[in-house]
């Protein structure tokens, strides 16, 4: 339901840009020594002979700089939203100790793929490519750091065939590739490492669990992705994930995409991820009820007499049983919203009841579809968006109920809480912008808010802020990210914001979610007589504790 809150006003002409590199010479990086390398941390990697920094290479108008396979050049700098581009950034993640050498990968900040030696070649001179880190440890993806005698450089050589990465002959023009090559003594070999401030990257495995391309797997390409950390009996450390509209696998073309005159299979559906560190998305089923709502096979949730959708989202676990906030209308309008309440067993069929509390339904001017959080005192707080300022702008409220009986929802006015909602500033307990999610972790309550993403304008960036209680405040929301998707050389749509606090990846770092939304302004989804479900599918981003505070 939150697209609802994004796309209630009406979609304004894109404002055409041109996306140009921006370039500027920096001060010389300060180099590190070998020893005081973090065994985790953000890094640049600049050529001693070129002066220039090692970087994904494509065009990013057409998402390259995203892909496997893409190569690594070299670029002077390259500025993007006032700093540095990701994609000349690196995280250097010490992995394994080998007779006593140390081996590191080297992931990329802007496509969260590692460095990466094709087909593990040996071949001398081949162009270094960036591509997924694989399920092992693999030789072509580790390398080792030697320190140079100048004191301030190191080289880079790969575990598998023992050759150093180089610019090629040394030139010092941009866009030169990264070769491998036998070691030498010469600078094209060398490179400065600096360290960099903590930054967001891209979840690389996150990102690829959403590629879901195989006929059978039901729900693969759909816009939402709320998830829930289940705890109760056999599902016990499994995930629900939720989604909205939907196209079933079955529709994918040879080409993994989808005919132009084809639509959505079912409105919304659920997916039940086996635990949090498992991301094969062929482990993932989905989740259905009985006869499946509509008589949608794979449908959850039941689209009303005279409405068009029945978007759900949001949700909680209560004993054997998740409530899951939905919101309900016809064509982008909303006419009322429900919560419906599915009941666990051991197989991925479960019993479901729409229910209507007091207060929630009947209403549509605060959407609660911004988050549910269990914050261990008893209650359940549920966020809701009032939109505003032609859907550029929010304001955030928060509702209740008992964990013991859900049905019984109460309102924050501003300072009480009440039987009904209040809109407006008065009873607000923070202002969001074009969408929003509301998350709890380590004692805080978590805002995301994200520019208006679905006018294709040039601010796209994703804040966060947080607070110590549920009625606020919250800090000054920060930027973490810039959305750099693009569709076809024109600014993607992006929507539908969630936060994950419950999928902990040893590193301190917060993933977030957002979706796609097949088109850009002035662009059809419809390009070269296919459907690419890439820009219908979740994407991810982790972001650093310190960055908010957590």
């Amino acid at each position: 339901m939150t697209k609802q809150v994004l796309l209630t006003s009406l979609c304004y002409l894109l404002l055409l840009c041109a996306c140009q590199r921006v370039m500027k010479e920096v001060d010389q990086p300060t180099s590190l020594q070998l020893a005081s390398l973090p065994d985790y941390g953000v890094i640049t990697l600049k050529n001693v002979a070129s002066n220039k920094f090692m970087e994904v290479a494509g065009d990013p108008l057409y998402n390259n700089k995203f892909d496997d396979e893409a190569k690594l050049q070299q670029w002077e700098t390259s500025m993007s939203d006032g700093a540095q581009s990701r994609w000349q950034k690196w995280h250097l993640i010490y992995r394994t100790t080998t007779d006593g050498v140390k081996y590191y990968q080297i992931r990329n900040l802007h496509s969260g793929k590692l460095i990466d030696v094709p087909a593990a070649s040996d071949s001398v001179n081949m162009q270094i490519q960036q591509y997924a880190a694989f399920p092992f440890l693999a030789d072509q993806q580790l390398w080792r750091l030697e320190e140079q005698s100048d004191g301030t450089s190191v080289r880079l050589v790969n575990k598998g065939n023992g050759l150093a990465l180089a610019i090629a002959n040394g030139n010092t023009n941009n866009g030169v590739a990264v070769v491998q090559e036998p070691l030498v003594n010469e600078s094209r070999q060398q490179w400065v490492i600096s360290l960099e401030a903590e930054d967001t990257y891209r979840d690389d495995e996150v990102v690829r669990f959403f590629n879901r391309n195989e006929s059978e797997q039901g729900s693969v390409a759909f816009d939402q992705g709320n998830s829930i950390l289940l705890s109760w009996g056999t599902n016990a450390g499994k995930v629900l994930w939720v989604t909205q509209d939907a196209w079933d696998g079955t529709s994918l073309t040879s080409e993994d995409k989808f005919p132009c005159n084809y639509f959505f299979s079912y409105g919304n559906s659920m997916l039940l991820q086996p635990s949090l560190t498992d991301w094969n998305n062929l482990h993932t089923p989905n989740v259905t009820v009985p006869g499946g709502a509509n008589g949608r096979p794979r449908q959850v949730c039941t689209i009303q007499p005279n409405n068009t959708f029945a978007w759900p989202g949001v949700g909680v676990e209560i004993g054997d049983k998740v409530y899951v906030h939905c919101g309900e209308g016809s064509g982008l309008n909303a006419t009322n919203q429900s919560l419906y309440v599915f009941t666990q067993n051991a197989s991925t069929t479960w019993q479901t009841q729409r229910t209507t509390p007091t207060g929630l339904s009947g209403q549509t001017a605060i959407l609660y579809a911004t988050g549910m959080v269990k914050a261990g005192d008893g209650y359940v707080y549920a966020y809701g968006s009032e939109t505003v300022g032609f859907g550029y702008e929010s304001y955030i409220h928060v509702a209740r109920f008992p964990e013991s009986n859900p049905q019984q929802w109460e309102f924050f006015n501003g300072t009480e809480w009440t039987a009904t909602p209040t809109t407006g500033a008065a009873s607000k307990v923070a202002d969001g912008l074009g969408s929003s999610a509301v998350s709890y972790l380590n004692g805080k309550y978590i805002l995301m808010t994200m520019d208006q993403g679905f006018n294709c304008d040039a601010n796209r960036r994703i804040y966060l802020a947080t607070a110590d209680s549920p009625t606020g405040p919250f800090t000054e929301r920060k930027a973490v990210y810039t959305i750099s998707e693009y569709f076809y050389g024109q600014y993607a749509r992006y929507y539908t914001p969630a936060i994950h606090p419950h999928f902990n990846n040893g590193r301190n770092e917060l993933l977030l979610t957002y979706c796609l939304n097949y088109s850009a302004c002035g662009l059809d989804g419809c390009q070269d007589g296919y459907i690419d479900p890439y820009y219908y599918r979740v994407k991810g981003i982790r972001v650093p504790f310190t960055m908010i505070g957590l």
